[in-house]
C-alpha cells in the first residue's frame, strides 16, 4: 500500500519545483519578493500562473489519493463556485453603483426648489403687505372654496388657520366657503361651528348631518351581499359641499332645513378643493393664480392640482391621476408618472416644468375653471347644466368619481365644440396628510430626484396596472369583460358583454371599494378610513 504524502509536504515541494522551473531572472524575482512581508500577493500570483493548468496541484487531498481518482471531479465543483463568486461580486458591485449614482443625482441635481419668476413675485407681494386684504389675489378674481373634512384637531389646528389666512390673502369679498361634514360626532360639529365664526367672507357651513346609506343604489357581490360603492357615496358628499351654486327645488329645501346654508349669489371665476391636508395658504393663491401664467398674465387652466404625500415620499392619490395617455400611474416615487407611451407627464416632470399635462388630477387641493360646476345659457337660450360628480354601479370595476369628473369635462367640451384649456398637476405645490410628512416635503422635494432611476426600473416591469379599457371611447360599441351575477343570493362569472362604451373606461381599475355599514363609528378617527376592499372573485 503506498504511503500517504501529508498535504503541507506536497505544498513545499510544489513550491520549491515551481520555484526551481522558473527562469533565473524570475527566480531572483521571487526569492526577493518572498522575503518581503509586505508582498505576499505578489508571491500569489507568481505561484497561481504557474499551477493554474494542474488538476493535482487544485487538490486538498493527498498525492495518493489524487492518483487514485478520487478527486477527478473536483476542479469541476470549484469552477462552477468560481463562476457564482465572480456573479454575486458583479451583482454588488452594480448595485453599489447604482445606489452611488442616485445619491449623486439626488444630491448634486435638486429637484423642484427654483420658483419661477411670477411665483416669487406672488408670493412677495403676499408677504410684503401681510395685513392688506386680497393682496394675494392680483386680478380680484372669485373663489368658490369647497371642503370635505371631518378631522376635529385638523379643523381646531393648522388646517382651520391657513383657511383664514386664505381668506384674507385672496379678499374676503372674493371668497365664498362652503364645507359639508356628516356622520362625524359632535366635536367636529363644535369646531367647524367655531371656524365659521372666525371667517370674514361669505360661507355655506352644513355640519352634524346624517346620511343613510339605504338612500344609495347599491351592488350584489358574489357571496349576495348588497354593498354601497364608496364612489358613489363621495360622489353625493361632494355634490352637497357644491348645492350653493346651484338654484332650484333641491336647493330650496336644503335652505329650510339647514339653518347654516347659504346661497352663492355671484358668478365665480374659481373652485378650490381643499381635503383634510396640511397646506400652505400662499402655495394655495399660487395654485389659483401662477399655474400655466399666459400672456395676459392670469393662469390658464380647466384644472390645476396640487401633489399629496403620505409616509413623507409616496404620492398618495396615484388612483385618480392619469397621464395624457390615459396611462395609470408608476410607482409612487418622483417621477411619478410611468415610462410608457409618449411619456409625456413623465418628461414635463424632467423637465421641472410648473404645468405638467395629465388628463385626469386630484391631490388633496385642486383648483378648476368655475364654469363647469356653474349652468351656462347658449346665444340661443339653451341652458349647459353644471357637471356633477358622479360614479357607476358595476361590480368588482372601479372609477374614481373625480376622474370621471374629467372624462365628462371631455364629452361636454366636445359637444360644445370647445377647446380645453389643459389639465395640469403643479409639483411646487404640495400637500401633505400628517404632520411628519408635512415637516419632511422640503428635504424630499430637494433630493427627489434620487428615486429617477429606481422609479424607472420598478415602473418599466410593473407599471402601470393594465386597463383594457382605456382606449374605449365614449358611445362606441365595445365588448368588455363584466361581472354577471346569477341573482341576488350571489354567484355570477365574469362574461365578455358587448355594450356601450362609458366616457371613463380610461379611468377604471379592476377592484372594488364599498362603504362599512356604520359610517359614524368608521369616522371616528378622523381620516375618513370608512370604506374597505372587496375581494374580486376568480374566473377573470
Amino acid at each position: 500500500m503506498a504511503e500517504s504524502i501529508p498535504l503541507y509536504r506536497v505544498s513545499q515541494e510544489t513550491n520549491r519545483a515551481s520555484i526551481d522551473s522558473l527562469p533565473a531572472h524570475n527566480a531572483k524575482v521571487f526569492e526577493r519578493k518572498r522575503s518581503n512581508p509586505l508582498l505576499p500577493f505578489s508571491v500569489f500570483r507568481l505561484l497561481w500562473s504557474r499551477r493554474r493548468n494542474d488538476r493535482a496541484r487544485h487538490s486538498l487531498l493527498t498525492h495518493t489519493e489524487y492518483q487514485n481518482g478520487i478527486t477527478s471531479g473536483y476542479p469541476r465543483k470549484r469552477r462552477r463556485r468560481n463562476r457564482c463568486f465572480r456573479l454575486l461580486f458583479w451583482l454588488f458591485n452594480s448595485c453599489a453603483l447604482f445606489i452611488i449614482v442616485s445619491l449623486l443625482n439626488g444630491l448634486l441635481r435638486p429637484s423642484y426648489i427654483q420658483l419661477s419668476e411670477h411665483y416669487l413675485d406672488l408670493e412677495k407681494r403676499i408677504l410684503a403687505a401681510s395685513v392688506q386684504d386680497g393682496r394675494g389675489n392680483p386680478h380680484n378674481e372669485k373663489v368658490f372654496i369647497a371642503a370635505n373634512i371631518i378631522n376635529e384637531d385638523l379643523i381646531r389646528d393648522s388646517w382651520g388657520e391657513n383657511l383664514i389666512n386664505l381668506v384674507r390673502i385672496l379678499g374676503q369679498d372674493n371668497v365664498f366657503i362652503s364645507i359639508y361634514e356628516n356622520d362625524a360626532g359632535d366635536g367636529t360639529r363644535d369646531a367647524l361651528l367655531e371656524l365659521n365664526r372666525k371667517l370674514a367672507c361669505n360661507t355655506s357651513i352644513v355640519t352634524g348631518d346624517h346620511i343613510s346609506l339605504s338612500n344609495f343604489p347599491t351592488v350584489t357581490t358574489s357571496s349576495g351581499e348588497k354593498r354601497v360603492k364608496r364612489p358613489t357615496y363621495l360622489a353625493e358628499v361632494r355634490n352637497r359641499v357644491l348645492l350653493p351654486l346651484q338654484s332650484g327645488p333641491r336647493v330650496d329645501h336644503w335652505e329650510r332645513n339647514h339653518p347654516n346654508f347659504r346661497r352663492a349669489e355671484q358668478k365665480f371665476d374659481k373652485v378650490l378643493f381643499l381635503k383634510d391636508v396640511f397646506f400652505n395658504p400662499v402655495e394655495a393663491a399660487q395654485l389659483l393664480f401662477s399655474t400655466n401664467m399666459g400672456p395676459n398674465g392670469r393662469a390658464e387652466y380647466s384644472a390645476a392640482c396640487a401633489i399629496d404625500f403620505a409616509a413623507k415620499v409616496m404620492f398618495y392619490d396615484t388612483s385618480v391621476v392619469h397621464d395624457m395617455e390615459g396611462y395609470g400611474m408608476g410607482l409612487m416615487f418622483y417621477p411619478w408618472f410611468p415610462p410608457i407611451g409618449e411619456s409625456q407627464s413623465r418628461n414635463d416632470v424632467l423637465a421641472l416644468k410648473d404645468a405638467v399635462r395629465v388628463r385626469s388630477c386630484w391631490g388633496g387641493m385642486a383648483a378648476f375653471d368655475a364654469e363647469i360646476f356653474q349652468p351656462r345659457v347658449m346665444e340661443d337660450n339653451d341652458t349647459v347644466p353644471a357637471l356633477q360628480f358622479r360614479s357607476i354601479q358595476e361590480p368588482y370595476w372601479e372609477e374614481a368619481d373625480f376622474c370621471l369628473l374629467f372624462a365628462d369635462m371631455e364629452v361636454r367640451r366636445a359637444m360644445l365644440h370647445e377647446q380645453g384649456k389643459g389639465v395640469f398637476v403643479n409639483p411646487y405645490i404640495r400637500v401633505a396628510y400628517s404632520q411628519v410628512t408635512w415637516d419632511w416635503l422640503p428635504f424630499w422635494r430637494r433630493h427627489e430626484r434620487m428615486f429617477q432611476f429606481l422609479q424607472y426600473i420598478v415602473s418599466k416591469i410593473g407599471y402601470p396596472e393594465y386597463n383594457p379599457r382605456r382606449e374605449h371611447v365614449a358611445g362606441a360599441r365595445v365588448e368588455e369583460r363584466v361581472w354577471v351575477p346569477e341573482g341576488d343570493k350571489g354567484g355570477g362569472s365574469f362574461q365578455n358583454v358587448e355594450r356601450n362604451a362609458d366616457a371613463g373606461g380610461w379611468c377604471g381599475q379592476r377592484k372594488m371599494l364599498v362603504m362599512k355599514k356604520d359610517l359614524g363609528r368608521a369616522d371616528e378617527n378622523g381620516w375618513w378610513k370608512n370604506w374597505e376592499n372587496v375581494k374580486i372573485p376568480k374566473g377573470l
